[in-house]
């Protein structure tokens, strides 16, 4: 047995919406209210590896979490192998930049929100909570380009799933960025509208996903990128081929929030700083990217997405709750220890499907 000793910081004060402290001219301190090191210990067997239900041979494998161990990397996912694009055939796409670097990508997903990972959050709410928002966290929209062209926004707030957890592995895995202004909407700047089926995408079609993509698969590939905007259409893969690709992953179930999706070759994948690109199909947002395979590009562990119809409800109810900067700020002043989502996102998961079922068989629950 080989042994695996992990040290993770978690940070006690954790809400789920975050404020840019700043925006009513207050101060505080930037040290979190309290911390603790955890030591969590892995054990990883030196068995032969086992055969998955087509004939693979799969060994162990840690999935990749965009957490300390990609801050120390300097790394996050991102799209390897795709062809250059531009804005005006994606003008839903937002770069997320944190502390002048690319992080993750997004989704506009009304005037003044952009939807993406809630794990890309960790880095700078980790830091300091309250006030890094509007220092540290920008949003450039309506450019090919991460860092020059069309309008870099500041983010006043953020809201992740209240169910939103990282470990063992992302579950709900999805947040909202609140945008300082309004965006201006045309050929190059423009929503795209959630998904608002209950089954697909179904398994053997393709979904078209978008971000500022690595050139290589290899652990340098963050030195590796190109800064133009990059597409990729992958195949959504089976549901028990997913289960068998992640079946040794210590930890993960793949539940069926998810869907995975890539091309069997693996020269084309959700690679680094691609956490939160949008999977899209018909013009639809049909899932946000989580997470992927140890090493991007793996010709049998593809990249694995949060289906839109477990986010599209909280999506929904976050927008027309938070309508202004200030109801964000009464919000947290109100709500004790955590400011939460609506009650509605309160519903278990099992739950949550049989309640959307039944009430969205014959709405439209993305107008937004």
């Amino acid at each position: 047995m080989r042994n695996y000793i992990i040290a993770i910081v978690i940070t006690i004060f954790n809400f789920n919406l975050y404020i840019a402290n700043d925006i009513d001219n207050k101060s505080s301190d930037d040290t979190p209210v309290a911390s603790v090191e955890v030591n969590i210990r892995m054990d990883m067997a030196d068995d032969d590896p086992k055969i998955a239900q087509d004939g693979r041979r799969i060994q162990h494998k840690d999935l990749r979490i965009q957490n300390e161990y990609l801050i120390k990397k300097e790394a996050a996912l991102r799209i390897r192998g795709g062809n250059a694009t531009d804005n005006k055939n994606f003008p839903y796409m937002a770069a997320i930049i944190i502390n002048g670097r690319l992080w993750c990508a997004g989704a506009i997903v009304d005037v003044n929100w952009v939807l993406t990972a809630a794990h890309c959050l960790n880095y700078v709410l980790h830091v300091s909570p309250l006030k890094t928002l509007s220092k540290f966290v920008k949003v450039r929209v309506g450019s090919p380009r991460v860092h020059e062209g069309g309008v870099l926004m500041d983010v006043v707030g953020a809201v992740r799933h209240p169910k939103f957890e990282e470990e063992p592995v992302p579950h709900a895995d999805v947040a909202l960025l609140k945008l300082a202004e309004n965006l201006e909407f045309d050929n190059r700047v423009n929503l795209i509208r959630i998904y608002d089926g209950m089954k697909e995408p179904f398994a053997q079609s393709f979904v078209v996903v978008s971000g500022w993509g690595a050139t290589k698969g290899t652990d340098t590939a963050f030195r590796d990128h190109t800064p133009d905007l990059l597409k990729a259409r992958l195949k959504v893969r089976t549901r028990n081929y997913c289960i068998d690709a992640y079946q040794l992953v210590n930890g993960f179930q793949f539940t069926p929030d998810f869907f995975c999706a890539s091309l069997r070759n693996g020269t084309r994948d959700a690679c680094l700083f691609d956490a939160g690109a949008p999977a899209v199909q018909r013009n639809q947002l049909m899932g946000i990217m989580s997470f992927g395979p140890e090493r991007c590009g793996d010709a049998y562990q593809p990249a694995v997405f949060i289906k839109a119809f477990y986010f599209r409800d909280f999506v929904k109810s976050v927008i027309s709750s938070y309508k202004t900067t200030g109801e964000l700020i009464n919000a947290i002043k109100e709500v004790e220890p955590a400011v939460k989502a609506p009650d509605a996102m309160a519903i278990p998961v099992a739950e949550a499907v049989e309640s959307e079922e039944r009430q969205y068989s014959d709405e439209n629950p993305a107008t937004l």
